[in-house]
């Protein structure tokens, strides 16, 4: 995209995707993050992720008020893209028991990951949806 700007006269090395961009996501509510496309909606989310490892990065991201440490952050949150591939033959349930298995450290024992996965579950109310197959 920067190279077909500059053809058409832009003088900048540097495309600002975002700017001035602030908020606050609560615990235990779920939140929908929406916009035109080409907002920056996806840009936002892998800068907060941690996913966006190219380009320039300024400002500051906090969490509970303190600086973001990546490491801590990336073992309590995560996003789903709107198309993340889900194999058609496995369900809720059991994508998320995928997930965990990945994403949790080794020492997490197999009782209290599924613990941890009804509790998310719970929290973001897709238990009634635990059986239905991810097409």
């Amino acid at each position: 995209m920067l190279q077909k700007m500059k053809e058409q006269g832009v003088q900048e090395d540097k495309l600002m995707l975002l700017k001035g961009v602030s908020g606050a996501f609560r615990p235990g509510v779920l939140t929908a993050l929406m916009g035109v496309s080409g907002a920056g909606k996806t840009t936002l989310m892998d800068v907060l992720a941690g996913r966006k490892t190219s380009g320039y990065i300024e400002g500051s991201i906090k969490v509970s008020r303190y600086p973001k440490k990546q490491e801590t952050f990336a073992r309590v949150s995560d996003y789903c893209e709107q198309n993340d591939m889900h194999s058609p033959h496995v369900t809720v349930y059991e994508s998320l028991l995928y997930s965990a298995w990945l994403r949790l450290s080794s020492s997490v024992d197999s009782k209290t990951r599924k613990m941890f996965i009804e509790e998310v579950m719970e929290l973001v109310e897709l238990t009634p949806l635990r059986k239905t197959v991810c097409s």
